[in-house]
């Protein structure tokens, strides 16, 4: 039952900090929002930074299972990201970049952690990729230096502050850049 709780509350203020942002969402909204009464919501929460931990813990926990099937769902390496790419746009456009922007702004313990989510699948998954290349799909690069550069762009490209001063949507920038990683710029009309 307190589970069943927990998870309502996290899903209602992932919900509403989607839209509005996380700053935006204040815990007597919430409870409104639900129907329930505030002291209901701090039953089983300590406050409202602890409702905010628990919707970024079980994102993270969603989007590392679905990479996982994501990557186990074909032998084609290029397959693999093209469904790791797909997985990170679904999931990661249910957040506007205000919601990105306020978590790095006023929770950056749990941006830290989104940061640190980021570079470890990266590193793993596509440095096992790049090394794991029999069949010649990827060109002969060097995967630290790959994948270091990659994490370089991610956070450049994929940052709340970034999308917005850009006008960007965050579907357009994660699609943007892993297409210029996984393709490069140059057509193929223009190879020497």
């Amino acid at each position: 039952m307190e589970t069943d709780y927990k998870k309502r509350i996290t899903g209602a203020c992932k919900e509403l900090a989607a839209v509005r942002g996380f700053s935006r969402v204040t815990v007597d909204e919430l409870a409104a929002h639900m129907g329930m009464s505030k002291r209901t919501i701090y039953r089983h929460f300590k406050n409202k930074e602890d409702i905010v931990h628990s919707v970024i813990t079980d994102f993270l926990s969603i989007m590392e299972q679905k990479v996982r099937q994501a990557l186990s769902s074909s032998d084609d390496p290029v397959e693999k990201i093209a469904g790791v790419i797909r997985v990170v746009t679904e999931n990661v456009k249910l957040f506007q970049p205000l919601a990105l922007y306020d978590l790095q702004k006023y929770y950056p313990h749990l941006w830290d952690k989104v940061e640190q989510f980021r570079a470890e699948k990266i590193q793993q998954n596509f440095e096992s990729l790049l090394l794991n290349n029999e069949k010649g799909y990827f060109r002969k690069v060097n995967p630290k230096i790959f994948t270091t550069a990659l994490m370089v762009g991610i956070r450049s490209v994929i940052n709340p502050v970034f999308i917005m001063e850009n006008n960007l949507s965050l579907e357009e920038s994660i699609n943007s850049l892993f297409n210029i990683y996984l393709y490069g710029v140059v057509e193929d009309t223009g190879r020497h």
